[in-house]
C-alpha cells in the first residue's frame, strides 16, 4: 500500500491531448399522456363484460386515464369498467397496454363502448 515502489504512471500530456469523447445523444421518449399524471394509491376493482372482477390499485391518474398495478399476474381484454369508491370513480375503460403486474388504460364515454 505505502510502498515506495511506483505504480503505473498516468501520462498527462497524452490525456490533455487526447480528443474529447463523444457524449452519447440520450432522445426523450415519447410522451402519448394528453393530461399530466397525479400519483394516488387507491384500491379499485376491474370488472369485465362477463363478470370477472379483479383488484388492484391505482398507481397515478389523469383526466384521460390510469395506471393500475396488480398482486398477479393476467391479461385484460380490451375494455372493462373501473371502480374505485374513494375518489368516486366508476368508469369503462380501454386496456391501452399491459405488462405483467400494470396495465394503462384510457377512460372512454359510456355511450362509446361498443359490443
Amino acid at each position: 500500500m505505502f510502498s515506495s515502489r511506483s505504480k503505473n504512471k498516468v501520462n498527462i500530456d497524452r490525456v490533455v491531448n487526447q480528443p474529447a469523447r463523444a457524449t452519447p445523444i440520450v432522445r426523450p421518449q415519447k410522451n402519448h399522456r394528453r393530461g399530466p399524471r397525479k400519483g394516488v394509491w387507491c384500491v379499485c376493482a376491474i370488472e369485465t363484460r362477463g363478470g370477472e372482477v379483479r383488484e388492484g390499485v391505482i398507481i397515478d391518474i389523469s383526466k384521460t386515464g390510469a395506471r393500475i398495478r396488480f398482486r398477479s399476474r393476467g391479461t385484460l381484454p380490451q375494455v372493462v369498467r373501473i371502480r374505485a369508491s374513494r375518489i368516486g370513480l366508476s368508469r369503462f375503460a380501454r386496456v391501452v397496454w399491459q405488462s405483467e403486474f400494470d396495465a394503462g388504460i384510457e377512460f372512454v364515454p359510456d355511450n362509446r363502448v361498443s359490443g
